[in-house]
């Protein structure tokens, strides 16, 4: 890779659903997300081919059927 080549040049192929740009010296990736409200406290969301599906505890009003949204959390900071 040259000094001028951005690392994410080779993941941005004209399939990739990101968008990379360079803004005020560093980078910005954009992607769309789709979100949709179910029962309860259950939430879905499409990011290209990927679904993830949350829900809140019986605690919290849930139906404890999916991870909650902190767990997601918690899963991409350790990522």
């Amino acid at each position: 890779m040259s000094d001028h080549e951005s690392p994410f040049q080779a993941a941005a192929a004209d399939d990739s659903p990101f968008q990379f740009s360079r803004v005020d010296g560093g980078v910005r990736i954009s992607f769309e997300v789709l979100t949709e409200k179910g029962e309860r406290q259950t939430k879905k969301a499409r990011f290209d081919q990927f679904e993830m599906i949350c829900d809140e505890g019986t605690s919290l009003g849930g139906d404890n059927t999916a991870p909650p949204p902190l767990a997601y959390f918690a899963a991409s900071i350790a990522f």
